[in-house]
Protein backbone atom coordinates (compact mmCIF):
# COMPACT_ATOMS: atom_id res chain seq x y z
CA UNK A 1 0.00 0.00 0.00
CA UNK A 2 2.78 2.79 0.72
CA UNK A 3 4.81 1.59 -1.90
CA UNK A 4 1.33 2.66 -4.51
CA UNK A 5 1.27 5.84 -2.16
CA UNK A 6 4.54 6.61 -2.82
CA UNK A 7 4.43 5.45 -7.08
CA UNK A 8 1.43 7.92 -7.18
CA UNK A 9 3.13 10.83 -5.65
CA UNK A 10 5.81 10.65 -7.53
CA UNK A 11 4.19 10.46 -10.70
CA UNK A 12 2.06 13.63 -9.72
CA UNK A 13 5.65 14.92 -8.92
CA UNK A 14 7.07 14.08 -12.20
CA UNK A 15 3.97 15.73 -13.81
CA UNK A 16 4.38 18.58 -11.78
CA UNK A 17 7.98 18.85 -13.06
CA UNK A 18 7.31 18.29 -16.75
CA UNK A 19 4.91 21.20 -16.68
CA UNK A 20 7.04 23.40 -15.05
CA UNK A 21 9.83 22.48 -17.30
CA UNK A 22 7.28 22.80 -20.30
CA UNK A 23 6.18 26.38 -19.11
CA UNK A 24 9.74 27.21 -18.93
CA UNK A 25 10.01 26.43 -22.92
CA UNK A 26 7.22 28.21 -23.88
CA UNK A 27 8.67 31.52 -21.98
CA UNK A 28 11.69 31.00 -23.79
CA UNK A 29 13.73 30.66 -20.87
CA UNK A 30 14.48 27.42 -21.72
CA UNK A 31 15.76 26.09 -25.29
CA UNK A 32 14.48 22.87 -27.25
CA UNK A 33 17.83 20.87 -26.14
CA UNK A 34 17.55 21.44 -22.32
CA UNK A 35 13.49 21.21 -22.76
CA UNK A 36 13.84 17.90 -24.24
CA UNK A 37 16.48 16.58 -22.10
CA UNK A 38 14.40 17.21 -18.61
CA UNK A 39 11.31 15.94 -19.94
CA UNK A 40 12.83 12.69 -21.07
CA UNK A 41 14.82 12.47 -18.23
CA UNK A 42 11.61 13.25 -15.31
CA UNK A 43 9.89 10.05 -18.24
CA UNK A 44 12.82 7.59 -17.42
CA UNK A 45 12.74 8.19 -13.63
CA UNK A 46 8.78 7.69 -13.68
CA UNK A 47 9.10 4.49 -15.70
CA UNK A 48 12.01 3.15 -13.55
CA UNK A 49 9.97 4.08 -10.20
CA UNK A 50 6.98 2.15 -11.99
CA UNK A 51 9.08 -0.68 -13.53
CA UNK A 52 12.24 -1.18 -10.82
CA UNK A 53 13.02 -4.35 -12.55
CA UNK A 54 13.92 -2.57 -15.82
CA UNK A 55 17.15 -0.86 -14.55
CA UNK A 56 18.43 -4.72 -13.82
CA UNK A 57 17.41 -5.94 -17.75
CA UNK A 58 18.92 -3.06 -19.00
CA UNK A 59 22.23 -3.40 -16.55
CA UNK A 60 22.41 -7.07 -17.33
CA UNK A 61 22.62 -6.41 -20.86
CA UNK A 62 25.11 -3.63 -20.92
CA UNK A 63 27.16 -5.98 -18.67
CA UNK A 64 27.02 -4.44 -15.18
CA UNK A 65 26.29 -6.56 -12.21
CA UNK A 66 23.11 -4.88 -10.43
CA UNK A 67 20.64 -2.50 -11.90
CA UNK A 68 21.31 0.57 -9.31
CA UNK A 69 24.81 0.14 -10.23
CA UNK A 70 23.83 1.29 -13.96
CA UNK A 71 21.52 4.38 -12.57
CA UNK A 72 23.92 5.63 -9.97
CA UNK A 73 26.84 5.61 -12.70
CA UNK A 74 24.26 6.98 -15.68
CA UNK A 75 23.92 9.63 -12.94
CA UNK A 76 27.49 10.85 -12.30
CA UNK A 77 27.93 10.98 -15.70
CA UNK A 78 24.48 13.25 -16.17
CA UNK A 79 25.83 15.41 -13.26
CA UNK A 80 29.59 15.87 -15.19
CA UNK A 81 27.99 16.21 -17.96
CA UNK A 82 25.86 19.29 -16.68
CA UNK A 83 28.58 20.97 -14.12
CA UNK A 84 30.88 21.03 -17.51
CA UNK A 85 28.37 22.51 -19.52
CA UNK A 86 27.51 25.32 -16.60
CA UNK A 87 31.62 25.55 -16.38
CA UNK A 88 31.34 26.87 -20.02
CA UNK A 89 28.82 28.93 -19.82
CA UNK A 90 29.81 30.17 -16.79
CA UNK A 91 33.37 31.38 -18.54
CA UNK A 92 31.26 32.61 -21.85
CA UNK A 93 29.83 34.77 -19.48
CA UNK A 94 32.66 35.93 -17.52
CA UNK A 95 34.58 36.65 -20.94
CA UNK A 96 31.46 38.61 -21.99
CA UNK A 97 31.40 41.38 -18.78
CA UNK A 98 34.96 41.48 -19.26
CA UNK A 99 34.51 42.90 -22.69
CA UNK A 100 31.22 44.99 -21.69
CA UNK A 101 33.47 46.21 -18.64
CA UNK A 102 36.68 47.07 -21.02
CA UNK A 103 34.49 48.52 -23.69
CA UNK A 104 32.72 50.76 -21.27
CA UNK A 105 35.61 52.02 -19.41
CA UNK A 106 37.17 52.96 -22.24
CA UNK A 107 34.31 55.07 -23.37
CA UNK A 108 34.84 57.40 -20.21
Amino acid sequence: MLLLIFKIIFALLALSAIFTVWNKKQKTLLGPKATFFWIVLWLVITLVVFWPNSTQILAEYVGIGRGVDLVIYISIACLFYLVFKMNIKIEGLKRDLTDVVRKESLKK
